[in-house]
């Protein structure tokens, strides 16, 4: 994966990413907040991921633990 083929995965499921962490934790700023961490920590390790198919569900796996540290 590339650095534009992984900007282009998260401008589409940045919403997505958004509406849960809201979901978590119940707050529009925090989620914001988290949204950026955990998109930030993907973008760090993005090369180790090994399956690419699966970036969605690992991105989505990141932000909710993030949400759970938040907490």
């Amino acid at each position: 994966m590339t650095k534009e083929e992984f900007a282009n995965r998260i401008t589409q499921i940045r919403n997505k990413l958004y509406k849960t962490a809201v979901l978590y934790l119940g707050n529009e700023t925090q989620a914001l907040d988290v949204v950026d961490e955990a998109v930030y920590k993907a973008l760090c390790g993005y090369r180790k991921l090994r399956q690419p198919e699966f970036f969605d569900t690992w991105i989505m796996r990141i932000l909710i633990n993030d949400c759970y540290n938040e907490l």
